[in-house]
């Protein structure tokens, strides 16, 4: 009987596995007698094992890895947490925080607590002029004066910009962008050198005065002087309007109250002996600010109609240099800073509520740079500062400077925060010294102008809280003329 021959293919077709649907697994032929191997069923040779566990969360072994082996180990593992009592387990309990950890929990979460929102974080210069880093409105300005203690310019409530160029007052309608000349001085009457718009009642109405010491009213409506008063001898200095009233700092040390209902002199306030260049009265309008050549700071009472730092009180507020920059908080009751010139440098935050023979500031910003005007923001705990040259020693590797918050004021416009006093936005305003600045209505917006340079500018420098006033041409730098 002939026995038949079985013919091997010259290739071993590979068999799939039916225990698994996932994956295919390789099944070793362990000899070529097919006819004893196909009569029983394949199996693999070392079959898979699978555990049904949660695949994102690791079981926690029975021994630790060895972190532990010196303490220098152990904190570079606990710095990366890889040592830690909260490693997630299916098995294990969880473990009792400990107190280090219960109280680090605490703090973070009251930093969180008190920590600035996002809202308010909106309203910052920082956010604000410091993202943007640049002016959005240039007007030229030539002839002005280059006192730098002049103050020639003014914004008004109904958001008009005035200026005075030697003789001439102009101003200009910033939502029209139409010039007005309103008036000319003579010769005789010398240079104007100080101009500010009245409050909100009167807000067409602007007080001019001259450098012989003459001031006048002006109806910016009507173009006519209302009222002017003539006080030969006696330069001028800062003014600042008070509803009716007008306070006007003289060279000869006085300031002088004039009320435009009675068109006349109603008060002469005497404690400065020098010129005095910054006059500013309170929001709620109870009490005048005052400084003069000499760094001498007063408070006058306007209630008691009496100075609060003179006579038998012996309150001294002082600066190194001349003050004309002032600015009071309008979002805490006597709150006030003041700037001084070279060779102070210095901005001052005094609490004037709570003053006391030979008081000390509450806070003092040393900046070795003239401070030629400051403004408290409306919206948030920030103070605004402007500066002139900078005496400021040069930062080199063998000699560091002393105070490294001057590097880079000089000729800038500065933003610090309250009550850290940090610097928290500087930008160069100017190629020159920035002689004076003003702030918008809105309490957004400041104008800078720089004598030497012929500039003024416009910088936006906070957001109110509803400000939706944004569109497409925000962004945009605009440059035209004044006059």
């Amino acid at each position: 009987m002939a026995v038949s021959q079985i013919l091997l293919p010259q290739r071993v077709p590979r068999v799939s596995s039916t225990y698994s649907t996932r994956k295919r697994r390789r099944v070793s032929v362990a000899s070529l007698d097919l006819g004893q191997d196909l009569a029983r069923p394949l199996v693999p040779e070392t079959p898979v094992e699978e555990i049904n566990g949660d695949r994102f969360v690791t079981v926690r072994t029975s021994t630790s890895l060895p972190l532990n082996i010196t303490p220098r180990t152990n904190r570079i593992a606990k710095a990366f947490g890889l040592v830690d009592d909260r490693v997630l387990s299916p098995t294990d309990s969880p473990s009792l925080f400990s107190d280090r950890c219960f109280r680090s929990l605490l703090r973070r979460s009251a930093s969180e607590l008190f920590s600035t929102s996002r809202a308010a974080s909106l309203l910052s210069a920082k956010a604000n002029l410091g993202a943007r880093n640049h002016f959005v409105l240039a007007l030229d300005g030539p002839g002005m004066s280059t006192d730098l203690f002049a103050s020639p310019m003014a914004w008004s409530h109904t958001n008009c910009i005035g200026v005075a160029f030697k003789y001439d007052v102009y101003f200009q309608n910033l939502e029209s962008r139409a010039v007005v000349h309103l008036c000319r001085s003579s010769l005789s009457d010398g240079t104007v050198h100080s101009i500010d718009w009245s409050g909100k009642a009167k807000p067409y109405l602007l007080a001019l005065g001259t450098t012989v010491g003459d001031v006048r009213v002006i109806d910016a409506e009507k173009r006519m002087q209302l009222v002017g008063w003539v006080d030969g001898g006696h330069g001028m200095g800062g003014m600042h309007w008070n509803g009716d009233v007008l306070a006007v700092g003289r060279t000869g040390g006085n300031v002088t109250l004039f009320d435009i209902r009675m068109q006349a002199e109603i008060a002469r306030i005497m404690g400065h002996k020098r010129r005095v260049h910054g006059v500013k009265w309170s929001v709620d309008g109870r009490h005048l600010a005052t400084g003069d050549d000499s760094g001498i700071v007063h408070i006058w009472d306007h209630r008691a109609s009496d100075l609060l730092t003179t006579g038998d009180k012996n309150i001294r507020m002082k600066h190194k240099g001349p003050v004309k920059a002032l600015s009071w908080s309008p979002w805490q009751h006597g709150l006030l800073a003041t700037g001084g010139g070279s060779p102070d440098g210095e901005i001052h935050i005094w609490n004037t509520g709570k003053l006391v023979p030979s008081p000390a500031p509450m806070h003092t910003i040393s900046l070795q740079t003239t401070i030629t005007s400051l403004h408290w923001s409306h919206h948030c705990k920030e103070l605004l500062s402007t500066h002139g040259s900078s005496w400021a020693v040069p930062q080199t590797n063998v000699h560091p400077v002393a105070n490294p918050s001057a590097v880079g004021a000089e000729n800038s416009l500065a933003v610090h925060s309250y009550p850290s006093c940090q610097r928290i936005v500087n930008i160069k305003a100017h190629s020159a010294p920035v002689g004076h600045s003003c702030m918008a209505p809105d309490g957004c917006s400041v104008f800078t102008v720089s004598p030497k340079e012929e500039t003024i500018k416009m910088f936006r420098v906070w957001s109110a809280p509803d400000d939706k006033e944004k569109n497409e041409g925000s962004d945009m730098t605009l440059r035209s003329t004044i006059r």
